[in-house]
């Protein structure tokens, strides 16, 4: 079995760098065999032949809080390849896209999840905020959780 956890974001607009941050994190636990961790600045088309070739994707990113909801509420959600076309093509590919993409191109698009923080900050600043900050572990422990689930390590 191959997962891929890619964390992304920018690391220099504050809680945008959380999902490099937390990939990071990752990176340094002792995680299955056949469990990658990468980091990018943004997902992009060249992601989808790497997807296609994986069973399981983990995406981390930063995500902006809806109203209401409180900086560093953590979200975690099922991905599914985009079944209708983006209104245009851009710069930025977000991961249901890449997941279609994998799928058209390459005929496989692995199973995979989002696991985001609502974020406080995407100012021009290093480093996560607080309450970002110390949702950190709870997301890692999450992901690492899934990656137990998926291969049967308890």
């Amino acid at each position: 079995m191959k997962t891929l956890i890619l964390g992304y974001g920018n690391t220099l607009r504050k809680d945008d760098g959380l999902g490099v941050c937390a990939a990071l994190n990752l990176a340094s636990l002792p995680l299955p065999i056949g469990v990658e961790v990468c980091t990018y600045q943004q997902l992009s088309p060249e992601l989808s032949p790497i997807l296609a070739q994986m069973d399981h994707a983990i995406f981390i990113d930063a995500a902006l809080a809806s109203s209401g909801e409180k900086p560093g509420t953590i979200k975690i959600r099922a991905l599914h390849p985009r079944t209708s076309q983006p209104g245009s093509i851009t710069h930025h590919f977000d991961p249901e896209t890449l997941l279609a993409m994998a799928e058209t191109l390459y005929g496989h698009a692995p199973e995979a999840m989002l696991f985001s923080i609502a974020a406080a900050s995407f100012d021009l600043e290093e480093g996560l905020s607080p309450e970002v900050n110390a949702a950190l572990p709870m997301l890692i422990d999450h992901v690492v959780k899934r990656i137990y689930d998926l291969y049967k390590v308890y």
